[in-house]
């Protein structure tokens, strides 16, 4: 691609704005945050019409997505994402927001405050849930339990400290991944 024009834009205070343009890439303008936190790309129609620009939306960081401060529903509702998109009874998550006890658990979706550890835990453990929502990777069933990643099994990398997102994430495409190759098949013929 040849690049045909670039230069710095004004951009709101604490950003830096990118214009750059090509001919087959139209005009895209890319705004950053210098701490490499928030990128967000616009990119031109396919057209050249520099009036209808689309947003590519970035992932929050997690630091910034939630007020650690928010307690009482928020965390009985983060709870609650995290047991249903994982498949996990209360014990399970006792488990891998501490270790606590169930009592804990039940005290913090009653409303009780977690503490700030425990509570920085949890909205990583939210943000995990997310992520494999969004990636569509559906509730692990049997094999939460099963040898996914050097022996380790989706739950051992839930309960791990850290939490290691991106070995959660790759958790969830090996299980699809082996999911799909499981699955009985059938082929049309496309001669009939």
């Amino acid at each position: 691609m040849e690049l045909m024009r670039s230069g710095f834009a004004g951009a709101p205070q604490g950003f830096l704005a990118l214009v750059a343009g090509g001919a087959e890439l139209g005009r895209a303008t890319v705004v950053t945050r210098p701490s490499g936190g928030v990128v967000m790309c616009f990119f031109s129609d396919p057209s050249g019409g520099a009036d209808r620009l689309r947003v590519l939306p970035s992932l929050p960081r997690p630091d910034l997505a939630r007020d650690p401060a928010r307690t009482g529903l928020g965390v009985a509702a983060d709870l609650e994402l995290i047991a249903r998109v994982f498949g996990l009874n209360t014990a399970q998550i006792a488990e891998i927001c501490g270790p606590v006890t169930r009592p804990t658990v039940y005290a913090w979706r009653d409303g009780a405050a977690p503490r700030p550890a425990k509570l920085a835990r949890i909205h990583m453990l939210r943000r995990a849930a997310l992520d494999w929502e969004r990636s569509g990777f559906g509730v692990p069933g049997t094999a939460m339990t099963a040898p996914v990643i050097y022996e380790k099994s989706l739950f051992d990398l839930l309960r791990a400290d850290p939490l290691d997102l991106a070995a959660i994430q790759f958790a969830g495409g090996r299980l699809a991944m082996e999911r799909e190759m499981a699955a009985r098949r059938t082929f049309a013929d496309p001669f009939r």
